[in-house]
């Protein structure tokens, strides 16, 4: 993506590289750069905010019935993230390295996450005493979005190569193809604008516009949220909620003002297209504002623990995908899975860069059915309530107990997924 090699270009424009060889400040003045450290913070607020808005709301069973197996999928990679990366910090990392024991949750942040995510959790990590980790997080989702292209394209070739895996596709991807990540939709297919919307959509009001007024409600009644836990588990003597990032509870906030727009009839006037282009816009400068200030000394003294949690990270998203993705996803069960690992390796829009890789044609009804996870899966893991109480949950049990509860609940998981499909 564009956003990634503009993150690049402002590493190598600034302070720490032409600013380091030539001993200024480089093409960017430092007041720049502690103004663009604020940004990912913020930007992710729209990302998350801009999720459920502009989409349709189907019934909780019509969701359920076609998500069931990327959510469960989905909650096994996250959570089995949480539980190696905990433990390879209390086993190896911490005690040969010298990384923090609050990294526990590192992979899941960084993977399923995001930059994003990541930025988001900075000033928790900071409060705890840990800023070093969110360099090195910010370091580690990087990587997962080459790992999730690259890894994904090997395993559609792979799938391709043995007659065993059922694969919609019959030819090899070729370099020509078209995978820039903000060249997919990221939606479940809604009834089209010209079938829900009345004849006179004049509102006086333009649609981006729009899509501006509802992401700030959508943000405001987050805040509210936010600040009403504050006031009543304070009351109770808890300050859990005092540096809790706000991000999470955007994402309940659009899916209350796409609630509200659809019970009114109102719906259409909350454009997906415009929507999508503000957050595909605030991402891009998440990305390349989070990429570009990230210390490169932290990254350089956490080089073993960046190898170490990438591999983990890749190989438990591969043998997810080709052990327990088929026991587990019923029909056209690659498709499907291929979305998921790009999740857990990246994104949102690369799991269906790699779904639409598998499945060219479309014949299959991976894209509905992963774009109908997101509303099930975002709201509490890959950046949700849970990702963002790891954290905390680490600081009071420590990463040994919070790795071995997710180890169980993994394995909880599993035992579901099998069961159901079985």
């Amino acid at each position: 993506p564009t956003s990634v090699i503009a993150g690049f270009v402002i590493l190598l424009i600034g302070p720490q590289m032409l600013g380091a060889w030539t001993g200024t400040n480089g093409l960017i003045p430092h007041q720049v750069l502690n103004t663009w450290q604020s940004l990912p913070g913020l930007m992710i607020n729209i990302v998350f905010a801009a999720i459920m808005l502009g989409k349709t709301l189907p019934s909780l069973r019509d969701i359920w019935g076609q998500s069931a197996g990327h959510f469960i999928l989905g909650s096994i990679l996250s959570f089995g993230q949480f539980a190696l990366g905990a433990l390879a910090v209390v086993l190896i990392l911490t005690p040969v390295f010298g990384l923090t024991d609050l990294a526990g949750s590192i992979i899941e942040l960084s993977f399923a996450g995001g930059h994003g995510t990541i930025a988001g959790m900075g000033p928790l990590l900071a409060e705890a005493g840990a800023p070093e980790v969110v360099d090195l997080g910010l370091g580690l989702a990087t990587i997962s979005m080459i790992t999730g292209i690259l890894g994904g394209s090997m395993l559609v070739r792979y799938a391709l190569s043995k007659e065993s895996i059922p694969v919609a596709r019959t030819t090899v991807p070729t370099d020509a193809e078209d995978l820039d990540l903000h060249a997919v939709r990221v939606a479940p297919v809604d009834v089209e604008a010209s079938e829900e919307a009345p004849e006179d959509t004049d509102t006086g009001i333009s649609p981006v516009t729009a899509a501006f007024m509802f992401i700030g409600l959508a943000i405001a009644i987050a805040i509210l949220i936010l600040e009403l836990l504050r006031l009543v588990v304070g009351a109770l003597g808890s300050d859990i909620f005092e540096n809790f990032p706000l991000f999470p509870f955007t994402v309940i906030g659009g899916y209350a003002v796409q609630a509200v727009m659809t019970r009114a009839g109102r719906a259409h006037l909350v454009d997906r297209a415009a929507v999508s282009s503000i957050a595909v816009l605030a991402l891009d400068f998440l990305i390349a504002a989070a990429i570009g200030s990230m210390s490169l000394a932290t990254l350089g003294a956490n080089i073993p623990a960046l190898v170490i949690l990438t591999v983990i990270a890749v190989i438990w998203s591969v043998v997810v995908v080709l052990f327990l993705a088929p026991r587990i996803h019923a029909a056209n069960w690659f498709e499907h899975a291929m979305a998921d690992f790009g999740q857990s390796q990246g994104n949102v829009a690369t799991g269906f860069v790699l779904a639409d890789m598998a499945d060219p044609g479309h014949k299959t009804n991976v894209a509905n059915a992963y774009g109908y996870k997101q509303l099930t899966y975002e709201p509490i893991l890959g950046g949700g309530l849970i990702t963002a109480f790891s954290i905390p949950m680490i600081i009071a049990w420590g990463s040994l107990a919070f790795g071995i509860a997710c180890l169980v609940i993994t394995v909880l998981l599993i035992v579901w997924g099998l069961r159901r499909r079985g």
